[in-house]
């Protein structure tokens, strides 16, 4: 690609590309079009959603297959019939169902990022081509859906639930669909503008020019085969990465979802015409190795009849192939002079005729054999695989395989022994570079004399070298079998250079090491000879100085005065060198002479001083001989220094362009790694690597910024960033190393090394020395400095514009280790064992004793890795302590904002994420078996916090802090959360803290829609009963029968709401312990912040405006305020609603219909149940309700104040009266009554109500009364 580079400087100059000539400008534009185009597929093939995958269905080792093209018959599809002409892929035209998609074979990058389970449900709504046939019958298939009853004992419709599916899915990527439609639709307006050019063209609309003219320009030619080309390229790259199948689903769902989709139809139609599947997937196998591993390599996809879709006239096709064939379009000779090397010379036109000739439904690869001859002859002589675009490939022996024509041509080239033939010249072509480049790179050899007086054969080897590894690179990428089985022969032992005997074996290391090696050698010709180019005025002047005074030293010499001299005066030769010393000084730089005329004058100076060694006095003098030949070197040193000039930087470039290997590069990452591993050392030759790649990224932008178009940036940005990317991977191999040995490390730290006491006896110290532990740890941190120097010693370089710091890079790599590590540590130890039909009061006490020991056993795991991690801080130049705190609260962060994703609307995708990074990517895991709910760590250990504490098998105790078994066991306390808080610090239970806030609200607004739906209906029962308590001072008439029948009306609602009570309670107590904890490690360790904030708080609160600062300034606040265990989380005010009637009235009848079920233990202090196994308890009913109400304004709480103090003097009332009945009936009465007013009493307290306000509706003397009833 960087052969359009080295026409920049030239082309910039151009008549035709000049601002006002509009011919070449809009020419110019359609080239940067499409690259910019290509740039846009690329990202966006990298960011295709999961659920698109998944619905597109393409089954595993699928191979190629020949479709027929079977007509449809269907005619109900109306209009949109003619959309698809002949359908290429399905047999039949049924909705697919919920159960209909298969399986997609997906990289191991995209199974890691999403969760495929998740991505199925959306599956049913997402449409190929064939719901345009008929729509109404697909849209029937999702309103079509069975209604189920909920085990919360609601009705569920399947329809709604598909619908609020649907709307999710619109709300989360209908930003996502549009960007792909826009890409579809920039393709469709590029071949609409290429075909208008091609018509003005013609038309004479451009005046002077026509398609014959522009062809014969430089520029014009170079810019006219490229916009043709680059079409074709465009459709193939399109194919490749967004097969038809996804492109399909993305057109409907544009069409369904955005509210522009049902505009145009014309436009509907132009996309499916240009987006419609071909109906050939992808091989899923091959003989070579790297084809199955990597999308770069081109498979057949029957480009004739993609490129039919929308043509391009015929005789632009043809001028185009025309030009191709028979012109040299870039003039490349000086960069490739040599007639044995045009095959590389002309290697981009090669691709682009490769491209060109599918047009015009590939008349010439069918037909003419004669034309085929010439551009096999001239162009395939010794290759078959060629470079496409970006690093895709593509084998001619199988790509033009079903071409009569081109098979003909190609057959005859591609002969076995002619295939043997151009392996073994390949195998000894590298034996011969591997050699010279080993004498060019020993240190001192490459001095700017040296460099100067061998350029040219400097500049032949760097020919040599990269067309060995362009032939070897392309040529191992075969896909034919037979061709396959030569290229990549293997020899029977491993040999630093290729076997050059036998089979001439050649492998992948051989082909790293010239790799590496050339690029060295590249990169310090190219610095020298920048240094050259700077300096070369100064050169010349220093030489011309010092070539004339050694003329001057020489007739001073024959003058006979000089001291210790033995030579007689000789005028003539005084006269000689006195005359050649002005000569030698007249020579000058900058002089109106043409260089090759001042070359000609140091030829004959040089001419005359090798004349002048004939006199016999010059003869026998060895000095003078000397102080000769060195001026004629000095004189030769001008003549080359004023030979450079930039046009070599230029070839250089175009040399080591490896455009073809950028994709390829990928497959010989570990055998780098493994060269690492074995020598370190070896990471001083991979910045030359780096360089030599980063000049592949000239191709797709050179265009563009001839163009000064905006796209430059975002275009220039992905290329590098994929670069930068693959940097990172090839040094990874450096902190993956260091990282092996802090795991050990960390291990020894754990588990061998004693702490050490405040006070240790003499006799004891030998012991806690352990000098044998401590002298691993300093060879394991020897190893890491030899590992980290390596990294470190490598300059700062540019690629693409992005800077590259190797210190900064050794960083991001560590911690990309240590997150991977932190993770894997957290995925494995935080799974629990709570199996649903084993939950028993045994069970729950043996689980929570594993899920204990692995919270134990991942605080020890994560302090070793801490202090492993402060102890190499020295040796690898990092802050090991600031690196662990700033990566783990990431990593909790990041797992805390995915949890929170189930339940809220608007999912925050990774793309979105301020936590997640691509650079130190958090990795996902899968769900586990026993808690499928859960998407990871941090919803597994509030999972099993919730388990533990269920209210049907413990009760809490607000006096004890903790949860209790009925014998006194407990199960949660301040030390489970205090071991909770080892493990995962203080970043882990403010993610606790945020999931159940999270958890609380999504169970008030399933409350709030429960009420809207349900109670709402129970209406006139609540007004009714509202009209008959009124007012709540006065004790009404029949008070018993009215509470009696209210509740037998309201029983059917009264069992979601405990469940919503009693989760939203336990999520609070929970979050109050949490609290409490995180209170007392701010007093202990950071009791200067807790201070702090404390101040700031009160400050805060305390002004007039206590909301002035900035929204991101107060989360800030927020967050630290919650990390220091500031605030009371029962006073959390989660949602604002609009009121709900009747809500007091209802709780009245909620507390009515539970408290006869629960009675006040006072081992707890606490409401309990009055029978095991029933699912409540006292508290977290309590805090469910507080809770709720705290949404309210303060009237409701007043009012079911008001509602209870009545409830409670009516059963006074009744108790009296009963007592003197039946004395089983007033026990029970008297119990409820107690266990009523304690709930009161523990309402008011859990809520900050002042017990003021409870006597205004039960009186201090009644309340004591009934306490010794």
């Amino acid at each position: 690609m960087s052969s359009s580079s080295s026409q920049s400087t030239s082309s910039t100059n151009s008549p035709f590309l000049a601002p006002e000539n509009l011919c070449g400008q809009t020419l110019l534009q359609l080239v940067g079009e499409g690259h910019t185009i290509l740039a846009s597929i690329k990202i966006l093939s990298e960011r295709i959603p999961p659920a698109f995958l998944v619905a597109a269905g393409i089954p595993q080792n699928n191979g190629p297959s020949n479709n027929n093209d079977n007509e449809q018959s269907n005619s109900s599809g109306g209009m949109f019939l003619n959309l698809f002409g002949k359908e290429e892929r399905r047999s039949s035209n049924k909705p697919p169902t919920a159960s209909s998609s298969s399986e997609i074979l997906l990289d191991d990058n995209q199974k890691s990022s999403c969760d495929m389970e998740d991505a199925k449900k959306y599956t049913p709504f997402l449409f190929d081509f064939s719901y345009l046939h008929n729509p109404e019958e697909f849209e029937a298939t999702l309103t079509n859906q069975d209604t189920t009853t909920t085990t919360d004992g609601g009705n569920n419709n399947a329809a709604e639930d598909m619908a609020d599916l649907e709307r999710e899915f619109a709300i989360n990527h209908l930003p996502t669909i549009q960007e792909y439609y826009t890409l579809f639709t920039s393709i469709y307006n590029y071949q609409s503008e290429l075909n208008r050019f091609s018509s003005d063209l013609t038309k004479g609309y451009f005046i002077q020019y026509t398609v014959e003219s522009v062809l014969l320009d430089q520029e014009g030619r170079a810019l006219l085969c490229e916009a043709v080309w680059l079409y074709g390229v465009i459709l193939i790259v399109l194919e490749r990465l967004l097969p038809g199948p996804i492109r399909e689903r993305f057109i409907i769902a544009h069409f369904r979802f955005s509210n522009e989709g049902g505009g145009d139809i014309s436009t509907i139609e132009s996309m499916c015409k240009l987006c419609k599947g071909t109906g050939i997937h992808p091989p899923q196998s091959t003989n070579s190795a790297s084809f199955g591993q990597h999308v770069s390599h081109k498979y057949p996809m029957e480009e004739e009849r993609l490129f039919a879709r929308y043509p391009l006239p015929v005789d632009l096709v043809r001028n185009v192939v025309g030009c191709l064939i028979s012109d040299d379009v870039y003039r490349q000779s000086s960069a490739f002079p040599n007639v044995d090397q045009r095959s590389i010379r002309l290697s981009r036109q090669a691709s682009m005729l490769y491209v060109v000739l599918f047009f015009d439904n590939a008349v010439v690869l069918r037909e003419e054999e004669a034309r085929l001859r010439e551009i096999v002859d001239k162009y395939f002589y010794d290759n078959w695989v060629v470079h496409v675009y970006a690093g895709m490939t593509a084998d001619l022996s199988i790509e033009w395989k079903r071409f009569r024509a081109a098979k003909a041509a190609l057959d005859n080239v591609l002969e076995v022994e002619n295939v043997k033939k151009m392996h073994i010249q390949n195998a000894k072509l590298i034996g011969q570079c591997m050699a010279e480049l080993r004498a060019y790179l020993t240190m001192g050899i490459l001095t700017d004399s040296f460099v100067l007086d061998n350029r040219h054969d400097l500049l032949n080897c760097l020919r040599k070298c990269n067309i060995a590894v362009r032939w070897r690179i392309l040529h191992r990428r075969t896909t034919n079998a037979v061709y396959h089985g030569i290229v990549c022969a293997t020899a029977s032992e491993v040999t630093a250079d290729p076997k050059l005997q036998g089979d001439f074996a050649v492998n992948d290391t051989h082909v790293v090491s010239l790799l590496l090696l050339s690029s060295q050698l590249e990169m310090q010709l190219k610095h020298i000879f920048t240094q050259l180019l700077e300096k070369k005025e100064s050169i010349w002047i220093n030489c011309r100085a010092k070539a004339s005074g050694m003329m001057e030293d020489l007739a001073q010499y024959f003058e006979g005065d000089v001291t210790l001299a033995r030579v007689s005066r000789h005028d003539g030769l005084i006269d000689w060198f006195t005359s050649m010393a002005s000569e030698i000084r007249d020579l000058a730089y900058e002089s109106g002479d043409h260089f090759t005329v001042t070359g000609r004058k140091i030829q004959l100076c040089v001419q005359a001083l090798e004349d002048v060694e004939q006199y016999d006095l010059v003869d026998r003098d060895v000095q003078v001989k000397t102080f000769l030949q060195d001026s004629r070197e000095l004189l030769l040193q001008m003549a080359r220094a004023v030979g450079i000039n930039e046009s070599i930087a230029q070839d250089i470039k175009f040399i080591s362009d490896i455009s073809y290997g950028v994709e390829s590069m990928k497959s010989y990452v570990k055998i780098i790694h493994s060269r690492i591993s074995k020598d370190p050392s070896n990471v001083n030759l991979l910045q030359g690597f780096f360089l030599k790649l980063s000049n592949s990224l000239d191709g797709p932008v050179v265009r563009l910024k001839q163009l000064k178009s905006p796209e430059v940036e975002r275009v220039t940005g992905y290329y590098s960033s994929q670069l930068v990317a693959f940097v990172r991977n090839v040094l990874e191999i450096v902190p993956v190393s260091v990282f092996g040995i802090l795991v050990q490390i960390s291990d020894i730290f754990e588990r061998r090394l004693q702490r050490l006491p405040l006070k240790i006896q003499g006799d004891k110290l030998g012991a806690y020395a352990q000098l044998g532990e401590r002298y691993k740890l300093s060879m394991m941190a020897h190893e890491i400095s030899i590992f980290a120097d390596g990294v470190l010693s490598m300059d700062n370089s540019i690629i693409g514009g992005i800077e590259i710091n190797p210190r900064k890079l050794l960083d991001e790599g560590l911690r990309k280790e240590m997150v991977r590590h932190v993770s894997e540590l957290l995925y494995n130890l935080l799974q629990f064992d709570f199996a649903a039909d084993s939950e028993t009061v045994a069970s729950i006490t043996k689980h929570q004793a594993a899920a204990m020991r692995s919270l134990a056993s991942l605080s020890r795991r994560l302090e070793g890795f801490q202090s492993a991690l402060e102890c190499i801080g020295d040796y690898v130049s990092i802050h090991g302590l600031k690196m662990w705190h700033e990566e783990f609260s990431r990593i909790i962060s990041y797992n805390v904002e995915q949890e929170v994703n189930k339940y809220l609307l608007k999912k925050l995708l990774d793309a979105d994420s301020a936590f997640q990074s691509e650079i130190v990517p958090i990795p996902r895991f899968p769900r586990t078996q026993n808690e499928p709910t859960c998407i990871n760590f941090m919803g597994r250990m509030v999972s099993m916090l919730i388990k533990i504490t269920d209210t049907q098998y413990t009760t809490f105790s607000i006096e004890k802090s903790g949860w209790f078994m009925s014998d006194g066991t407990e199960v949660c306390g301040l030390k489970t959360v205090s071991l909770l808080c080892q493990a995962v610090g203080v970043y882990g239970l403010t993610g606790i803290d945020r999931l159940l806030c999270y958890r609380i609200l999504h169970e008030l607004h399933r409350f709030v829609k429960f009420f809207r739906t349900n109670v709402t209906k129970q209406g006139v029962l609540l007004e009714q009963l509202r009209d008959e308590l009124y007012p709540e001072w006065k004790t009404p008439t029949k008070a018993v029968l009215i509470y009696a029948s209210g509740s037998k009306k309201a029983e059917m609602l009264m069992l979601p709401m405990l469940t919503c009570f009693r989760r939203i309670g336990q999520a609070q107590l929970l979050r109050r312990m949490i609290r409490f904890e995180l209170g007392r490690c701010s007093r202990i360790d950071a009791k200067t912040l807790l201070q702090s904030v404390s101040t700031l708080n009160a400050s805060i609160l305390s002004s007039e405006n206590p909301f002035e600062e900035s929204p991101p300034e107060l989360k800030k606040f927020c967050d630290m305020s919650l990390a220091v265990g500031l605030g009371d989380p029962l006073q959390t005010v989660f949602m604002a609603t609009d009121p709900l009637e009747g809500l007091p009235v209802l709780l009245l009848l909620c507390v009515i219909a539970y408290v006869p079920k629960l009675s006040y233990n006072a081992m707890f202090g606490s409401l309990s149940k009055n029978k095991s196994g029933y699912p409540i308890d006292g508290w977290p009913l309590i805090a469910g309700i507080s809770t709720l109400l705290k949404q309210f304004h303060p009237s409701y709480s007043k009012s079911f104040l008001a509602y209870i103090g009545q409830f409670v003097r009516v059963s006074v009332a009744a108790c009296f009266e009963r007592k003197q009945v039946r004395k089983d009936v007033a026990s029970q009465l008297t119990e409820d009554l107690r266990s009523m007013l304690v709930l009161v009493n523990q309402f008011c307290d859990i809520s900050s109500i002042p017990k003021s306000a409870l006597h205004e509706h039960i009186p201090q003397y009644l309340m004591e009364m009934c306490s010794d009833l």
